[in-house]
């Protein structure tokens, strides 16, 4: 009876144990830091002329924000993309499309298993405003789930500036907010992981032969500038977006020189230091990209 009991005392003490072991790994494996995802879209419209018809639809793809390399190619969104912006609140990827888009210029839905792309309300071409067609790049979401975008007026008019807008998530719809005030390139417009929006300039030689570039941190409500920063060095960093796990701005520099599909590198921003640094190179022709950040109200 006794050698019995002891072997039930012992077995009871191994389950026990692998009963642990199986916990802690299951425990480690939650708290092991996880590479952020990085998702992305290939092709730009590439028209003949400003505005025309482009000439090819955009692919989504997985990037890996450690390298800069393809994980994996997702799918083709039929439609050619020139923004991007995850709505973590209700899981959904959004873009804006192009002027010329054969098939809608507006905002859509990304399925992120397929890629396949959908207009949210078909009604609404143009972002639902009326006029000449509103090249709408740069669009980025909020910790609330409120979509803003920006539109470059290039080239600039006598006396008029950027335009600002807020666009209707469910019905695509855009409220356009004229003269921000500051003239600027690349669409670098992005909200951080503390909510402050961020438009960052492209380059600028000055008259001196000086080269320069500019943070601006935008009022959400109006698209004004609240202040500057500079920035160093000086490197385009358009159509990007925050990493959540660090806070700093992921932006994408164009080599348009190269032939074929655009040799495209991507450059990492702090915007508490002014830093630029270099990632590297990514996949060709990556037009734009986004971070999946999910956000979880307890």
């Amino acid at each position: 009876m006794k050698t019995t009991r002891r072997i039930m005392i012992l077995a009871a003490l191994l389950l026990v144990a692998v009963a642990t072991q199986s916990f802690a790994q299951g425990l480690l494996g939650l708290l092991a830091p996880k590479s952020p995802i990085l998702l992305g879209t290939t092709g730009a419209c590439k028209n003949a002329f400003p505005g025309g018809p482009c000439t090819q639809t955009s692919t989504l793809v997985q990037i890996d924000p450690l390298t800069g390399a393809l994980i994996k190619t997702i799918g083709p969104v039929g439609f050619t993309v020139n923004g991007l912006a995850y709505d973590g609140i209700f899981g959904k990827l959004y873009a804006s499309t192009a002027i010329g888009d054969v098939r809608f210029h507006g905002l859509i839905t990304i399925d992120t298993k397929t890629g396949a792309g959908t207009p949210v309300n078909p009604a609404a071409p143009n972002f639902g405003l009326a006029g000449d067609p509103s090249p709408i790049h740069g669009i980025t979401i909020d910790i609330l789930g409120r979509m803003v975008g920006w539109y470059d007026e290039f080239p600039p008019p006598i006396g008029i500036t950027d335009t600002f807008v807020q666009i209707n998530k469910r019905t695509g719809v855009a409220t356009e907010f004229k003269n921000t005030g500051i003239d600027t390139g690349n669409n670098g417009l992005a909200f951080s992981n503390f909510n402050i929006l961020y438009n960052i300039d492209t380059t600028r030689t000055q008259p001196d032969g000086t080269i320069t570039q500019t943070a601006y941190i935008i009022n959400p409500r109006d698209g004004k500038p609240f202040c500057f920063k500079f920035l160093s060095p000086p490197t385009p960093a358009a159509l990007g977006d925050f990493n959540p796990d660090n806070d700093l701005y992921y932006g994408l520099n164009f080599d348009p020189t190269q032939p074929g599909a655009f040799k495209t590198s991507i450059v990492v921003v702090d915007l508490r230091a002014g830093t630029v640094t270099p990632l590297g190179p990514t996949v060709p022709d990556l037009h734009v990209i986004t971070f999946v950040k999910t956000i979880k109200f307890f």
